[in-house]
């Protein structure tokens, strides 16, 4: 899909950029209920052990990780596809220097080692040209950039973590720490989030006013 005209990419990379802040807003709500739920399971107020009841509070608290997990997911899948997108438009824009391929803007992230750095590098690009260069545009994304990809490093660490001690909790303290991670983990995305929705909107603004010109007069 990079051979579209720029004008029906950057129409595309609204439509993503619409539904991507709707799941992320609708899945903050939901993170943070699970958050409160998994508040909860620490103080033992619900359960999700095998032998617990899957009822009242317990059958509550299991829909929501179920849709919390399922709502990341996708979310994550719709981000990758509005990145892509992002990416595409730029080399349609034919601007100068940009150092990644739009596949690549994406594929960095599942390569181990090289995810830590170089989707943050792709991302800088991308929203470096589609400020048309501007210095003003691009010193009042650093912040932001900066902010979401630290939380973003933060919350895959602390996911692989809870991962591996989720996998086989065996004595209380092993699932005590795994209940402490998942809290960790929650929070992280919860300020992760509005960070998130924040870039999506204004880098999706910037290429909708500001790319079109930058490919015209490059």
């Amino acid at each position: 899909m990079t051979d579209m005209t720029l004008g029906d990419g950057i129409a595309l990379l609204q439509r993503r950029g619409r539904f991507l802040r709707n799941l992320l807003a609708f899945g903050w709500i939901v993170l943070a209920l699970a958050c409160v739920g998994q508040i909860a399971e620490l103080n033992g107020r619900v359960s999700l052990d095998e032998d617990a009841p899957v009822v009242g509070l317990n059958a509550l608290y299991l829909g929501v990780s179920v849709s919390d997990g399922l709502l990341a997911f996708t979310t994550f899948v719709v981000f990758c596809m509005w990145t892509y997108r992002a990416a595409a438009n730029v080399k349609a824009a034919r601007v100068p220097g940009f150092g990644f391929t739009p596949a690549w803007s994406v594929g960095w992230h599942f390569v181990p080692i090289a995810n830590l750095f170089k989707p943050f590098q792709a991302m800088r690009q991308i929203w470096a040209f589609s400020h048309g260069g501007d210095r003003d545009g691009i010193r009042d994304g650093q912040s932001l950039l900066i902010a979401w990809w630290g939380l973003w490093s933060l919350s895959l660490a602390v996911g692989m973590v809870l991962g591996m001690a989720a996998a086989s909790p065996v004595t209380p303290d092993e699932k005590h720490e795994a209940i402490i991670l998942a809290i960790v983990n929650s929070a992280t995305n919860l300020a992760l989030y509005p960070l998130a929705l924040r870039l999506v909107a204004r880098l999706t603004e910037a290429q909708r006013d500001r790319l079109t010109a930058a490919g015209i007069f490059t």
